[in-house]
């Protein structure tokens, strides 16, 4: 089920990988300051809840790709609806040009896939399936973490397709891997009902408007964040300091988060937005894992959106 649910725009640092922002010397300059003051609410992001597509929507995946591998064209192209609709920046238009992707591919292309995130590596949740995974083009190219999401329709026809693609660090300042996950959830996972999901997108959305809209950081971390917030953004330590002490030291400017989708399954909640600073405007995904009401762990990432003039289509990233 997709609801459309009233939201206030975000603005996050916890959850962008990057700080390349300006404001390097710690002091906020006009644009950001009208960048804070000009965050509009959003109240047309897409909430997918439920659970009863999942199975199909994998299923539909899984021949598609069982199809390129024989090399059976015409299954293939059954697996996808037409329209299919593309928001990569870097694949045009339609179902065909996934095919050629598929067929040229480097000999060196690798790619892993988060077992975590769900059944077959999928959480799913209402129409949408959706992929982290770690890529290898085999192109030259760094290797990039990359986060997939996928409309099917009412058919179980694969609709739509988003995708936002960030390098991988060299190191990170917790230490973690940017992809993996804690082994003390993963050891001890949670069975969670939809109402329970629901909650837990509400919260995601109520921690960041209290931070951010609302200006009130330290209580959003207070109420809604664990004391042992694991992190595996490159660039911020574990904990909930870190996040003050990266405010506090006034590098970061304003950012607009304006969310575009929002899925959940059990403690994961992801979170698809759209994130302007003056820097210009980015794509983010962020994943979050909920338990007893607090964020307790937290992926990206984030890829500044091209030119339209330099998009191989006209649907844009969004």
């Amino acid at each position: 089920m997709q609801e459309r649910l009233r939201a206030g725009t975000l603005a996050l640092f916890l959850m962008v990988t990057t700080v390349a922002y300006g404001c390097q010397d710690g002091t906020p300059d006009v644009s950001q300051v009208e960048i804070q003051a000009s965050c509009p609410v959003d109240d047309t992001y897409v909430t997918a809840r439920g659970h009863l597509q999942g199975d199909r929507s994998r299923a539909t995946l899984s021949n598609a790709f069982k199809a390129a591998a024989a090399n059976d064209y015409d299954a293939f192209m059954a697996a996808a609806a037409d329209p299919y609709i593309q928001h990569s920046p870097d694949l045009a238009d339609g179902w065909e040009p996934v095919w050629d992707l598929l067929k040229n591919r480097s000999a060196d292309f690798s790619t892993r896939q988060m077992q975590w995130m769900g059944q077959g590596g999928f959480l799913d949740s209402g129409d949408f399936l959706v992929m982290f995974r770690e890529v290898n083009r085999g192109d030259g190219t760094p290797p990039s973490k990359i986060v997939d999401l996928m409309r099917f329709d009412e058919n179980g026809k694969y609709a739509e397709h988003w995708d936002i693609r960030q390098p991988l660090s060299e190191e990170t300042a917790s230490g973690r891997s940017e992809t993996a996950a804690a082994s003390v959830f993963i050891d001890n996972p949670v069975t969670y009902s939809e109402e329970i999901e629901a909650a837990n997108q509400q919260i995601a959305v109520d921690f960041l408007n209290l931070a951010f809209n609302e200006g009130d950081l330290n209580t959003a971390l207070e109420n809604y964040v664990d004391e042992n917030y694991i992190q595996h953004n490159p660039l911020i330590p574990d904990g909930i300091e870190p996040i003050k002490q990266a405010f506090e030291s006034g590098n970061i400017p304003a950012l607009c988060y304006d969310i575009q989708n929002i899925a959940a399954q059990n403690d994961l909640v992801v979170v698809h937005s759209k994130v302007t600073s003056t820097e210009g405007i980015s794509a983010v995904v962020d994943i979050l894992r909920i338990r007893d009401g607090k964020l307790v762990e937290h992926w990206d990432v984030v890829q500044p959106v091209p030119p339209d003039s330099e998009m191989p289509h006209r649907n844009g990233m969004f």
